[in-house]
Order: structure tokens, then C-alpha cells, then sequence
């Protein structure tokens, strides 16, 4: 009897070969553990010097707008920095391990649900609007969510977000816009559709998700492209602004400060030592606004927490925290 290999497959037709997430299927014998990457800057008109002079970082633009602190985003992947996977993006981690990184509960195993940054504005941003799905969808573009913490506000910092009763959305003007002032621990949540923009003086921490689809109404004369017959389709201006403020005297150390279904956002005063755990349906993205801290777990070492790190502990998986200077805030996502 002869043996066939089968039919060959013409030449030039083999599948695209993923170099990568072929040496992560051979590491999958190792298990996930608490992940740390280098950020990635973007150099915009807005920005400032602040993120590299707050955090004590080096080769940051001297004018950085954003730091994209946790990406799975095409070709702005966030890079591991700590134990076997170190060098690895968090794309092709999240391609190779599917739910087992992004929990069950993401809407794409394949796909990191979340995209975080740390914005400074020296300047205004452009204002602008992203896409709910149905306008994403009809536009070619990515729905985008989001929700603001503020990290440092100067004095008189204040930012735009929602439409003025009564304002032709057609034709918004800055007095058409909600005013809103802000301070440290300031949290908006900014629905898809609702215009807004930043003022100066603001350090705010980005939780949203995974997409870069903007419209810009307005770019206060800076001669930037504008897009107003996306951002017509794209406005809701009966979507309402979710403003809050930590309170002066929380009860509790853990404080969840937003919930929505596309994320969960709390914030955590780390005063004594803390076991912290995920369950199968998400992740935990823990970023250090303050203080110092080292988390323990079952991965190859500790992890520092400076101001300005962030730790991804994927699901199921649990750790302990250990507070090391006063003044100890974290920030969960999830």
C-alpha cells in the first residue's frame, strides 16, 4: 500500500506564519502571571512635561501628550518587561491565551478589551466625539467608552463634556458646552457621542475601550483636520455627563468609584497589607497614582509599584500587596 501525504499545497499559497505566537504556544506549558510593559508616548500639540517629570521617567518626548500605559491595540501593543514572556506584546498574548488574559467575560477573546493612558494637557484638546457601535459600524471606525480619573489638576483647571440645552449641535460654539471645574480624584464618565474636551493644567488617567476613532468638532484654530460630518452622525447631545468626587472620608479602603459594562474602575488607599484576587471574567489592571508597594504572587518575582507603574493580573489569579510608604493610592481597573 502507498502511503499519501495528502494534496500539496500549490507554492506560494502556504499560511501567513505568526513567529511570534508560535513561541508563546511552545511557553503555554508556563502558566500567566503578573505582567509589567514599557509605555508608549505620543508626541501631540497638547502636550506637556509633566508625565516625565511626575513619574521620573526617561526617554519621554519633551513635549508628551499621552502614555499609552496598557495596549493591545494593532501595532501599538504594549511590551512585557518582567519574567519569560518579557519582550512579547500584549497582542500576541492575548491572541495566544484568549479568555485565559482577558477573562470570559471580554466581548472578544482575541481582542484586549481595554486600552488605559495617562493624558497631560498643557493645552486644550481639540474638542471632540468618538462613535457609539450602530455610528462606528455605519462610519468604518471603533466604538469608544471612556472615563476620566484626575491624577493633579492646577488651580482653575477645568475641562468641557455634554451640549447645553438648547445649543445647535450642528454648530457648537465653546459657550455651548458643560463647563466643568476639577480636582485630584475627579471621575466623568464619557459615553460614546458626548462631546468634550480637556483644558489646561489637567494629569488625567484614561480608562476606554480599545480604540482610536476620533472626530473633532472643533481644534480651537490650530488648523488641524476636522471632521464634521462624522462627528454630525456620531453626537448624542441628550446623553448625559457622569460626574463624581471622592469623598473626603471614605469608609472604605477599597472604594469603587464607576461601573459600566464595558468597564469597572475603583480606587484602593493601601494602608495595610492586602490580598488581592480576579475571577475567570476579567483581569485586573492595578496602576500606582502615589506611594510605593510591592505585589507578591505566584509568578517568577515580586513586583515594584512606583507612581506611575501599572501591573496587569490576568484571571483567577491572586496576590498580595504590601503597602511601603504613607500615602499609598492605586487605581483598579477591570
Amino acid at each position: 500500500m502507498k502511503l499519501s501525504a495528502g494534496p500539496r499545497r500549490p507554492l506560494g499559497r502556504e499560511p501567513p506564519f505568526d513567529f511570534l505566537s508560535e513561541i508563546v504556544r511552545a511557553m503555554k506549558t508556563h502558566p500567566l502571571y503578573p505582567l509589567t510593559f514599557h509605555p508608549l508616548y505620543r508626541d501631540y500639540v497638547w502636550g506637556g512635561e509633566t508625565i516625565a517629570h511626575c513619574y521620573n521617567r526617561a526617554n519621554v518626548p519633551r513635549r508628551c501628550a499621552e502614555s499609552w500605559e496598557l495596549s493591545g491595540l494593532e501595532g501599538s501593543a504594549s511590551i512585557v518587561t518582567n519574567g519569560p514572556f518579557e519582550g512579547l506584546g500584549l497582542d500576541v498574548l492575548t491572541r495566544t491565551f484568549g479568555p485565559e488574559l482577558v477573562g470570559t467575560k471580554a466581548p472578544d477573546p482575541e481582542t484586549f478589551p481595554l486600552l488605559i493612558k495617562i493624558l497631560d494637557a498643557h493645552d486644550r484638546l481639540s474638542v471632540q466625539v468618538h462613535p457609539d457601535a450602530e455610528t462606528a459600524a455605519a462610519l468604518g471606525g471603533r466604538p469608544k467608552h471612556e472615563m476620566w480619573y484626575v491624577l493633579r489638576a492646577q488651580a482653575g483647571a477645568h475641562l468641557w463634556a455634554g451640549v447645553r440645552p438648547g445649543a445647535d449641535p450642528s454648530a457648537l460654539r465653546e459657550e455651548d458646552l458643560v463647563r466643568w471645574p476639577t480636582a485630584e480624584g475627579d471621575v466623568f464618565d464619557i459615553l460614546p457621542g458626548v462631546a468634550h474636551a480637556i483644558g489646561p493644567g489637567n494629569l488625567i488617567y484614561e480608562v476606554q475601550q480599545p480604540s482610536d476613532t476620533t472626530y473633532r468638532i472643533s481644534d480651537w484654530g490650530r488648523g488641524r483636520e476636522l471632521h464634521p460630518e462624522q462627528a454630525r452622525r456620531a453626537l448624542r447631545p441628550e446623553r448625559a455627563v457622569g460626574r463624581s468626587q471622592a469623598p473626603e472620608s471614605p469608609r472604605r479602603d477599597l472604594l469603587p468609584r464607576l461601573t459600566t459594562p464595558d468597564f469597572t474602575f475603583a480606587t484602593l488607599s493601601l494602608t495595610r497589607e492586602r490580598f488581592l484576587h480576579t475571577t475567570e471574567q476579567s483581569f485586573m489592571a492595578l496602576f500606582c497614582a502615589s506611594g510605593k508597594a510591592t505585589l507578591e504572587h505566584a509568578g517568577p518575582h515580586p513586583i515594584t509599584l512606583l507612581p506611575g507603574d501599572l501591573a496587569l493580573m490576568p484571571p483567577a489569579q491572586g496576590g498580595t500587596l504590601h503597602p511601603l510608604a504613607p500615602s499609598q493610592l492605586l487605581l483598579s481597573a477591570l
